[in-house]
């Protein structure tokens, strides 16, 4: 909110005791549901290909980052293995507590040797060095040479007793009962001591060397050897020839220590309790935070997309795709964020569905809870002073002075359904609600309101620097100067129906828009609009907020930050951490930027929280010809019914895909295909009935965020012609089609020339038939049309209505006129087959009086059309005959439609007469049976058209619920 003086609630925030609390950085649990085949991981690393490998309880596995793949070996003796490695050849080593060594090669896993023996249920560690596997049992060193397995040299009785050893470089550090000693590694020989022993009643196992801050430090597990088993921590730092033990903070001194992990300045260290972030600032292990709590995490590790893995020992495995994201804990029970309000510089007021208010200091993480006063939903919050907040619920808007928060201190106002506040000054805000939007004044308690318009209104914005207040209508977006003058904001002329609206350091007022994107307002005029052809994510935006030159932007596809001078976007996607993208709002700070949603208030680092593009460096992983797999390779030769080919790809690794697309281009010698689309989550192109030839096949991943950094990848294969198709074969088939040809030609040419003459003879024949026949049945349909027309006036001259009759008579002449002059004609423009009917209906109108109604609608495409003569007529009259003549109760209404279809006028006829199986059965009950000469004649005459045309043309009677509906399928020619 613009102008919001810093010491805004500092009553609030010096008058109550605060908490302090710990927060999670936003993490994905991966469960059985997304295929994790176990909770129990002991070891995690990833390949040079960006497979995740996990040690488990149930064995060796590796993920790609969309399905695990077990892997094991016959003479494996248990399910378990542990402490997965990578030797210098890329290669993935892991071993079992029986003492077998094993490798993966070929995408199988090799036992390498079996030390079971030695092992005696031991379970050991192991490195590589001078390629040779070293293994340290607890009184050995055993090497073996990685390119002979039979290569076996102990080193044994190392100063009698080895609690265990550590590598760094080319030395070995030995720690002993009491001793810390270090070996040369390539003999095994040279010994040294450290001038200060550990002396103690202890003996340590586990111990690590870490490599920190350009410091050597050595973290072990200490046991006691005493009746009371106790386990402490210790750390261990080398100087030179002597050792410096470090003072652990008690958190880490009785939490039993797993594994470690440095990122940035930071030491992670992994234990029975979560992970605790720590520092060595002045010879002291400082604790920054805390995370993961109750869970055993057993490594961490960071992939090659800066995802960060950490396994545990029963809780499967967390992945944080963005370690600059955390999500801010609140003591609102099952409740949800509906509401945050920037207050000050350095703090947050937060509202909930159920009527909570909670205050937080971004700097410090102290929070206050405030009392629950109603337990309704929060819609809205701001300041409007030093001590005092007005807070608008469901049904109504309370003013809270915050001061003592007793229940004197809150007045409340029938301003409901509140919808967005925006902080003007002191004791005045602007309003939205269902029902209208207004300035509102609270001095002394007193309501005191200026209505804007009484429209239901989303979302308000004060701007200090341009004097104006603007509001999003549910009609449309105004802006109103000082004096409260009204200003319409139009895009392209047109409504402009915002969601949210904020402001950047140069005054440019932003629409959040319902489908156009983003527009940028300057001098109450739309100068810049930005969709997703200019770097949106998408249009449908939410909220946005501005952050000096900055303007952060909510999306249905991710986050966004766009720089406003250097026209920039910058985006924040599932694959950076986001775990929702249904963001109820924003609220930017100097470093730290906080977004709501239903799944809670996430705090984001605005420097660091943008990661690295991800690796677009996919591989084939499978090629299949007609179905059957093959090997992977660069090029290959088919036969010529090997014509189906598949290409199947990836790119390995958690989210690697989220911001890919995946684009193809099959090329042969004679053209070059464009780019085709691939679907998001699709990995595969197939070929069918490919023809000979020699094709490229080109695949293409381009990152969404950033269209110019793409990886692709080619493969060329050729697909052999058929034996016919060989220049052999087809010189013999030629040479001896020649010499038939030659001998038929002439005997050939004459006979297909005779026969195209009967052909044309034959169709000349047949059309002037059908054309004769058309002919004699429209003059037959004329006296038919006639005899009915006079029917009609002789009705009405039976009932002395010689006005009537007159009028009707007039019409009618009229009407015969154009009658006999159509009459003559086959075909006749559509326009005035249209007024002939258009006269009958007026006949008609004139005979039923006030009883009847009808309607004729033309489609827009029907123009300039000629089509047969005196069809659609019979099929109206009997409508009006036959359905609607019988009708007893309510207006007699009768529709006519015309629109173009599939190459013929479609003329559907609509009465809500009595029906069609209604008018059968009074007709059957007639003395008098009258054939339908007009009906059967037009089906034959429209059957005539039917082979005429050779399209589809006919009449058709759809079931309704009402009436009849006829459709009457008619051919025309332009």
């Amino acid at each position: 909110m613009t102008g919001i003086n810093r010491y805004i609630l500092f009553i609030i925030l010096s008058t109550f005791p605060f908490l302090v609390f710990s927060q999670n950085p936003v993490s994905i649990q991966l469960t059985e549901k997304d295929g994790l085949p176990d909770i129990e991981f002991y070891n995690v690393i990833e390949d040079n290909q960006g497979f995740i490998w996990l040690a488990a309880d149930k064995g060796l596995f590796r993920y790609d980052g969309k399905k695990f793949k077990n892997y094991s070996h016959p003479d494996k003796r248990g399910l378990s293995v542990f402490n997965v490695k990578l030797d210098e050849k890329g290669r993935v080593w892991c071993n079992n507590i029986s003492g077998q060594f094993f490798y993966v090669e070929n995408d199988s896993l090799k036992l390498f040797t079996d030390l079971g023996q030695r092992a005696r249920g031991e379970l050991t560690n192991f490195i590589f060095y001078n390629n040779k596997l070293a293994v340290y049992y607890f009184r050995e060193i055993i090497l073996i040479d990685l390119d002979n397995p039979s290569s076996i040299k102990a080193i044994s009785d190392i100063n009698k007793t080895i609690s265990t050893f550590v590598h760094r470089d080319s030395l070995f550090y030995v720690i002993e009962d009491k001793k810390f000693n270090s070996l040369d590694g390539e003999s095994f020989s040279q010994i040294k001591t450290f001038k200060n022993k550990l002396h103690s009643d202890f003996f340590y196992i586990n111990w690590r060397f870490l490599h920190y801050q350009d410091k050597t430090f050595f973290l072990g597990l200490e046991h006691v050897a005493s009746k009371v088993k106790k386990q402490n921590n210790r750390l261990v730092l080398e100087a030179k020839d002597s050792l410096k033990e470090i003072e652990l903070p008690n958190e880490l001194k009785y939490t039993p220590f797993i594994n470690y992990f440095r990122f940035e300045d930071l030491l992670w260290l992994a234990t029975e309790n979560g992970v605790f972030s720590c520092e060595y600032v002045d010879g002291k292990i400082v604790i920054k935070d805390h995370f993961f709590k109750g869970k055993s995490i057993t490594k961490i590790i960071k992939d090659r997309n800066n995802n960060y893995w950490f396994t545990t020992l029963r809780n499967g495995i967390y992945i944080v795709p963005n370690i600059h994201l955390k999500e801010l804990k609140l003591d609102f029970e099952d409740a949800n964020i509906t509401a945050m309000s920037k207050a000050g510089e350095d703090k947050i007021i937060f509202g909930s569905s159920k009527g909570s208010l909670e205050i937080v200091n971004i700097n410090t993480q102290e929070r206050k809870r405030l009392p629950t006063f109603r337990e309704n939903k929060v819609f809205a919050i701001t300041p409007i002073n030093n001590d005092s907040i007005i807070v608008g619920y469901r049904g109504f808007t309370s003013l809270i002075n915050t001061d003592e928060l007793s229940n004197k201190d809150i007045t409340n106002f029938f301003l409901t359904g509140i919808k967005d506040f925006s902080y003007i000054e002191d004791n005045k805000i602007l309003v939205a609600c269902y029902n209208m939007a207004a300035e509102v004044s609270l001095e002394s308690k007193e309501f005191k309101e200026r209505r804007l318009a009484s429209f239901r209104s989303y979302t308000t914005h004060f701007s200090g620097k341009n004097d104006r207040r603007y509001v999003g209508y549910v009609n449309g977006t105004r802006a109103y100067d000082a004096n409260f003058n009204e200003i319409e904001i139009l895009h392209n002329n047109k409504e402009v129906f915002t969601i949210d609206i904020g402001e950047t350091e140069d005054g440019t007022i932003w629409l959040s828009t319902f489908k156009n994107g983003i527009l940028g307002i300057r001098n109450d005029s739309v100068y810049v609009n930005y969709t997703i052809e200019n770097g949106l994510l998408s249009n449908l935006t939410r909220e946005i907020k501005g952050d000096g030159n900055n303007l952060w932007i909510s999306t249905t596809n991710g986050i966004q930050i766009l720089n406003t001078k250097t026209k920039k976007f910058r985006n924040l996607t599932r694959r950076d951490g986001i775990n929702t993208y249904n963001i109820s709002d924003i609220i930017p700070f100097k470093n730290k930027l906080f977004f709501s949603s239903n799944k809670g208030v996430i705090e984001v680092d605005k420097e660091k929280v943008f990661k690295e593009t991800n690796t677009l460096e996919f591989d084939f992983t499978d090629v299949l010809i007609n179905d059957k797999p093959q090997e992977l390779k660069k090029s290959y030769s088919l036969k010529s019914d090997e014509n189906k080919v598949q290409f199947e790809f990836q790119i390995n690794g958690f989210l690697s895909e989220e911001n890919v697309q995946y684009t193809y281009r099959l090329s042969d010698k004679k053209n070059s295909d464009k780019w085709n689309v691939i679907n998001q989550n699709i990995n595969q192109v197939t070929f069918n009935n490919l023809a000979s030839g020699v094709y490229e096949f080109t695949l293409k991943a381009t990152a969404i965020d950033n269209p110019k950094n793409e990886f692709s990848r080619v493969i060329n294969f050729t697909i052999a012609l058929p034996i016919y198709k060989e220049w052999w074969f087809v010189f013999l088939v030629f040479l001896s089609g020649v010499l038939v040809i030659w001998y038929r030609f002439n005997q050939r040419l004459k006979t297909i020339k005779k026969a195209q003459e009967v052909a044309l003879e034959k169709e000349r024949l047949q059309k002037e038939l059908v054309s004769t026949k058309l002919e004699t049945l429209r003059s037959q349909m004329n006296p038919h049309f006639t005899f009915n027309a006079l029917n009609s006036i002789q009705n009405l001259i039976l009932k002395n209505d010689k006005k009537e009759a007159y009028n009707y008579l007039t019409k009618f002449s009229n009407l015969i006129r154009d009658n006999l002059h159509l009459s003559t004609k086959s075909f006749v423009e559509f326009e005035k087959e249209l007024s002939l009917i258009n006269r009958y209906l007026e006949l008609e109108e004139l005979r039923f009086k006030s009883n009847f109604s009808y309607e004729i609608m033309v489609d827009e495409e029907v123009e300039d059309i000629k089509i047969p003569t005196m069809i659609i007529q019979p099929y109206v009259e009997n409508a009006i005959k036959h359905g609607l003549l019988h009708k007893t109760n309510g207006i007699r209404k009768l529709r006519i439609e015309f629109f173009l279809e599939d190459k013929v006028l479609v003329c559907k006829i609509i009465d809500n007469g009595i029906g069609i199986q209604r008018a059968k059965e009074i007709q059957k009950s007639n003395k008098v049976k009258r054939k339908s000469f007009s009906t059967e004649s037009i089906q034959e005459r429209l059957s005539f058209l039917r082979d005429y045309y050779e399209t589809d043309i006919g009449v058709e009677y759809p079931n309704v619920n009402e009436g009849t509906t006829v459709i009457i399928k008619i051919p025309f020619y332009l």
